[in-house]
């Protein structure tokens, strides 16, 4: 009983302090709300919302995939619990909150901790690889000007594919559960569900790159080479944001690389419009998410509960 409450104190601090976070983001956006009130109409609005939307379900089913190479998998439902409640922990500065939160909120369904660990990290690589590749691929496609700016990613980007190979991917998240000090038996992984993660992050990547689309769109006309270079921009952004550990869900950084690589498409101050209102739209999904997810889970189990009652 003590263990029960223990954990569900440390669960409910976990959320306080990542909702705090979630916040401060939005508070601090506050400015680009007012110029973007005037400068977007609700339609704009609507449809990137609904295109980051779909990028997170895609983002969900990347990770889901990833911890079917490694065991049983919950239900879609407690999955999404269990994932977008993790995800708040990005808003905590520090890197490793998201690991923290999935290892820990997955018990409650039979993943270990060790297990949630080591398909968080992967899930994690399989995101910034395949980001990477997409960045590459968007800013080299849609820019001609861009081999110069950006060739020094392509060995960055065929490096990080390397280390997707399963061999190589065991042992890195080998290294990181030595290094997050998570004892426990190995868990591998197989190629086939990282390959069928990989391609959903693919999916989620694709959905990102028009949300980022229809924000530019909103200021001048877009041709298909600049829904390329949108998100080519928009992956660079968020890897470099994700790797910036210190800064919450990195902020600043995300947004100084995003209005860099949006050069070529926009002014400076029209592409950290864009940047501010991308920060704002996913941080209110991300709370979203994790509600509705959250909302859904309690509602299946109290369904649950009420047919034990009556049989």
């Amino acid at each position: 009983m003590r263990g029960r409450v223990r954990r569900r104190v440390l669960d409910a601090a976990f959320l306080v302090v990542a909702l705090a976070g979630l916040g401060w983001t939005l508070a601090s956006q506050a400015g680009a709300l007012r110029s973007a009130w005037h400068r977007l109409d609700a339609g704009d609005v609507l449809a990137a919302a609904g295109w980051a939307a779909l990028g997170l379900v895609a983002q969900l089913v990347s990770w889901r995939a990833l911890l079917a190479s490694a065991g049983p998998v919950p239900s879609f439902v407690d999955s999404a619990d269990v994932y977008f409640r993790a995800q708040l922990g990005k808003y905590v500065p520090g890197g490793v909150w998201t690991v923290v939160g999935q290892a820990r909120f997955g018990g409650a369904h039979g993943v270990s901790r060790t297990r949630g660990t080591v398909v968080a990290l992967g899930a994690l690589a399989v995101l910034l690889v395949v980001g990477g590749a997409v960045a590459v691929a968007g800013l080299l496609a849609g820019s001609p000007g861009a081999v110069a700016r950006w060739s020094w990613l392509l060995p960055l980007v065929a490096l990080g594919a390397a280390c997707l190979a399963p061999p190589v991917l065991d042992r890195l998240l080998a290294l990181g559960l030595r290094v997050l000090r998570r004892p426990g038996d190995a868990v591998t992984v197989h190629g086939g569900q990282v390959a069928r993660s990989a391609a959903a992050a693919l999916a989620m990547w694709v959905a990102f790159g028009l949300h980022a689309t229809a924000l530019v769109a909103a200021l001048r006309p877009v041709t298909a080479a600049d829904a390329l270079l949108a998100t080519g921009a928009f992956a660079l952004a968020w890897v470099v944001g994700l790797l910036v550990v210190v800064a919450p869900a990195g902020a600043g950084a995300r947004e100084a690389a995003l209005v860099v690589a949006l050069g070529p498409l926009l002014d400076r101050p029209d592409a950290l419009l864009v940047a501010l209102v991308s920060r704002v739209l996913m941080a209110v999904l991300d709370a979203a998410a994790a509600g509705v997810a959250a909302g859904a889970a309690g509602a299946v189990r109290r369904r649950g509960a009420r047919r034990t009652a009556g049989a």
